[in-house]
């Protein structure tokens, strides 16, 4: 009906569709029988629509502009190119790769809405395990039963330092500079295992260094820095805290800087499209092999499939 009433003439609208006149014919005069009214006026040179057939008209192309968007819809969450993904962390949100990566995302898939959850390490697992988190972002690159994962990026280490301390006035600083100095951590993730690298990085015969573990918060820690008494070693993450009084310098090896690697971890038995999109972001964004297991087709938002 729509196509007649476009075309203005049966035989005009049957070429349009590719369908034959009298099928066309018929299938209209089904519908006015069906509904009791006349939707058209016949006449020698065309269609025209009837009052009522303009008041259905309208009906009409309401629903079917409904059902198409509830089509692109349908598309779009099968594809993960919207529906929801949730995101847990416990590293700094204030710059680096995390960051990065969920802005852009977001940004190239706006029609996924973005949760994120920045929780300790046991949590985050324990939401993966009960469904309530689609994915998690870890310092390292464990294995967990029933988990999949794989090692997503790296970041620098960097040495927090007061601004009058003597090793900020250099631009390389290597772990044997730090020997000898107090460092302040938290105990919140990732402080154990900040502090696990500075033992192995420091830790020798006859000596430990001087860690201390408070139940502070990451920028707390660096407030304390300020004050003078204390360095910390944090990732590059966290160079989006602005604190005053603090400087950051990379901590170097003999044969360049020290970085740390970040890693996704996710529940086998997930099958959200969303989830599976955001793998195929991040291994494209970072050039990575293709995530073993079925894949959407990766398509810019709002194209359709071939």
């Amino acid at each position: 009906m729509i196509a007649a009433a476009d075309a203005g003439s049966f035989s005009r609208a049957a070429r349009n569709i590719n369908i034959k006149q009298a099928t066309l014919s018929r299938h209209i005069l089904e519908i006015e029988k069906r509904l009791g009214m006349a939707l058209f006026d016949r006449k020698t040179r065309g269609a025209t629509l009837t009052p009522n057939g303009r008041t259905y008209l309208r009906t009409a192309q309401r629903i079917v502009k409904e059902f198409e968007e509830l089509n692109a819809w349908v598309w779009a969450t099968n594809n993960g190119v919207a529906g929801k993904l949730t995101v847990g962390f416990y590293t700094s949100f204030s710059a680096g790769n995390l960051r990065a990566t969920l802005s852009e995302f977001s940004h190239q898939f706006p029609e996924v809405k973005l949760s994120g959850f920045e929780r300790d390490r046991d949590m985050l697992l324990a939401g993966i395990e009960n469904g309530l988190l689609d994915i998690v972002i870890m310092i390292g690159d464990a294995t967990y039963s029933g988990l999949a994962s794989r090692s997503f990026w790296s970041e620098r280490i960097l040495v927090a330092l007061p601004e009058s301390h003597p090793l900020a006035g250099r631009q390389r600083v290597h772990w044997t500079d730090l020997t000898g100095e107090r460092f302040l951590l938290t105990e919140q993730d990732p402080g154990p295992e900040t502090r696990n690298m500075l033992l192995g990085k420091l830790g020798m015969p006859g000596y430990s260094p001087e860690i201390d573990m408070d139940d502070i918060r990451r920028d707390t820690v660096l407030s304390v820095i300020a004050l003078g008494g204390h360095i910390s070693i944090v990732a590059e993450s966290a160079l989006g805290i602005h604190v005053p009084g603090v400087v950051f310098r990379e901590v170097h090896e003999t044969n360049g800087h020290t970085r740390i690697g970040f890693s996704g971890y996710w529940r086998e038995d997930n099958e959200n499209p969303a989830l599976r999109r955001f793998l195929e972001f991040v291994t494209a964004r970072y050039s990575m092999p293709s995530v073993p297991g079925p894949q959407p087709p990766f398509q810019q938002p709002g194209k359709e499939p071939s």
